[in-house]
């Protein structure tokens, strides 16, 4: 491989790291297209909460972010700004560190064979012939990447040479890293749900390479219709459905079988520090809007503890 070939996958692959959470969400719902559409009922969710009650002193909020909108999107949603500068707290999923993104990124490499091992013929050529017409390069060339990272890193291309995609409007930085990084600079006090590390075991280790190949094939063998359903996703967010969002990922949740990894049990841990953080001083929460939808949902979950979550347009 040459020295060009092999920077464009390293930076890929970082990048891939670092939006990986994102990215296998919007996975998720491209996977609506093998299930079949699902219904949702909108009654009044959004993914913008004010959160009041159980002897709080001050209103404390809770946003669902998309991790791939940058920041310019905020101009739009003033009522989301407002409360970010009046808390004194701000918590989010993770916050990224760029000494820690090697060691993360190792995380999607195979350890004791190659991608190419893990994969039948016929297979093995038709990604091959994708690999070469989105990346520019061939198996050979990413032999080391987990079959998920593949998916992935497929994923990220796509959506960033979509040049209709309502995320192609907005510059700046992510928005989770623009709450921590400019929460930060303005003095306030920063929590991370989780690390970097917690996270890509997620993302990497919570299925089997098996497992892993399966779910590659299926997001390969249906890949228009299945970006077609990822862009219902993200316009979901946009119209601040967090029901419809909710429908999507649940069928593509579902098919992957880890549900209990990715969302349950990652919201009843953050559950353990929420409510002290909220009665210390007003938290702006801001994560990924699916940890807020569902049964075991944020919104859910703080509803009965007790607290008023009261939506708030958008």
């Amino acid at each position: 491989m040459n020295n060009d070939h092999s920077t464009k996958i390293t930076k890929r692959k970082v990048y891939a790291v670092r939006f990986g959470a994102a990215l296998l969400m919007f996975i998720f719902g491209m996977l609506l297209a093998i299930c079949g559409k699902a219904q949702h009922n909108n009654k009044g969710q959004t993914n913008f909460y004010a959160i009041t009650g159980k002897g709080l002193k001050d209103t404390s909020w809770l946003f669902g972010t998309y991790h791939l909108v940058k920041s310019s999107y905020l101009d739009e949603v003033p009522a989301v700004m407002h409360a970010f500068k009046k808390a004194k707290g701000i918590a989010v999923e993770l916050v990224l560190d760029s000494a820690k993104l090697p060691v993360a990124a190792s995380m999607g490499l195979l350890k004791d064979k190659t991608l190419s091992d893990l994969l039948d013929s016929p297979f093995k050529d038709s990604l091959d012939t994708e690999v070469k017409s989105t990346l520019g390069v061939g198996i050979a060339q990413i032999n080391q990447l987990k079959p998920i990272n593949v998916a992935i890193t497929l994923s990220m291309i796509y959506i960033i040479t979509d040049t209709k995609s309502p995320l192609q409007k907005y510059t700046g930085l992510p928005l989770d890293g623009y709450f921590a990084q400019t929460g930060k600079r303005a003095g306030k006090k920063i929590t991370e749900f989780e690390t970097i590390e917690e996270q890509m075991n997620v993302l990497f280790n919570s299925s089997t390479n098996e497992e892993q190949v399966n779910q590659l094939k299926l997001f390969l063998r249906n890949k228009t219709d299945m970006i077609n359903q990822g862009n219902e996703l993200i316009e979901n967010w946009f119209k601040h459905d967090l029901a419809g969002m909710y429908a999507v990922s649940e069928k593509g949740l579902a098919v992957f079988g880890n549900e209990n990894d990715f969302l349950k049990k990652r919201n009843d841990k953050w559950m353990q520090s929420i409510p002290g953080l909220m009665k210390k001083e007003p938290q702006f929460i801001a994560v990924g809007a699916l940890h807020l939808a569902g049964p075991f949902g944020l919104v859910e979950q703080l509803k009965q503890l007790g607290y008023t979550l009261t939506p708030v347009k958008l």
